[in-house]
């Protein structure tokens, strides 16, 4: 496996699912629901909801329940990542690579791939902060979230009730669903983290082998986001209340590398749309509107 600048434009072209398994397998991507196929434009995506009521049976009955049909509107954005990269930097970051713990064995990742992994983390990257910085957009007092009441940002001593506090603030139909996430910086992950353990209440999901952190006798799990460093906020919520919308049906969302070797610089570009919003806010949560 050789260092081979004209085996990039080769590779970007034959692998044209990069860019969607880059924005796809984003870590806060599994904590909301996803929409494909989506234009770079504002959008109405539709949802709905519904009610279903038990009736005695007989011949005359009537419809009873219903299914409520709605839509959530996502400014979607074409986004992109454009750089020349100097040949001599990225000969000397595969090298890194090759020599980092664990590439033992014998085994090189092929200089191409390497060097396109790099561009597809830092498309992920960008995912990451925009989901919470959205989320931090989208649910909050003012907009109609649920207030727990937190009057100040929360230490290691006041963690615990905080959180709870918050799960407390949401609605019981919420509550009561299977796929509650409680959203915050790293930094407060940890806290919260080393707050359970030292409270001999952390409960970890080493079944699913994922190391899951959930809010102890509770369904919702802890989800820290890049987007939030720096903020105070926690966030609960349903996953299927917040809404990703991305296109990655066509080629115009894609990555591609090109060496220019008159000028001996590899031309990266990667575009891919990003948007995203929350339906119903009012059975969502925040942490105080301190």
């Amino acid at each position: 496996m050789a260092f081979n600048l004209a085996a990039l434009t080769a590779y970007t072209q034959e692998n044209t699912d990069l860019l969607s398994s880059a924005v796809l397998n984003t870590d806060e991507l599994a904590h909301v629901s996803i929409r494909t196929g989506v234009p770079a434009a504002r959008t109405a995506i539709n949802v709905f909801s519904g009610t279903i009521t038990e009736q005695d049976r007989d011949c005359n009955m009537a419809d009873a329940g219903n299914l409520t049909f709605d839509q959530v509107v996502i400014d979607v954005e074409d986004k992109a990542i454009a750089q020349d990269l100097c040949p001599t930097d990225l000969r000397e970051y595969w090298l890194a690579e090759r020599m980092r713990p664990g590439a033992v064995g014998g085994e090189e990742v092929p200089f191409e791939e390497t060097i396109v992994s790099y561009v597809a983390s830092s498309v992920q990257k960008n995912i990451s902060d925009f989901i919470g910085g959205a989320l931090i957009s989208n649910i909050n007092v003012g907009g109609g979230a649920q207030n727990s009441g937190q009057t100040a940002a929360s230490t290691a001593g006041t963690i615990i009730d905080d959180l709870n506090d918050l799960y407390e603030a949401l609605p019981a139909a919420i509550q009561l669903k299977d796929d509650v996430k409680i959203f915050m910086s790293p930094s407060f992950y940890r806290m919260a983290v080393r707050a359970f353990v030292a409270a001999n209440q952390f409960h970890y999901d080493f079944a699913a082998g994922t190391g899951d952190v959930y809010l102890p006798g509770t369904n919702a799990l802890l989800v820290q986001s890049s987007g939030m460093i720096g903020s105070n906020r926690f966030l609960a919520f349903s996953a299927s209340q917040a809404i990703f919308a991305t296109g990655l049906m066509d080629d115009a969302e894609t990555i591609r590398m090109v060496y220019d070797n008159v000028n001996d610089k590899v031309a990266m570009r990667a575009y891919y749309r990003r948007g995203l919003a929350v339906y119903d806010v009012a059975n969502t949560a925040v942490n105080g509107n301190f």
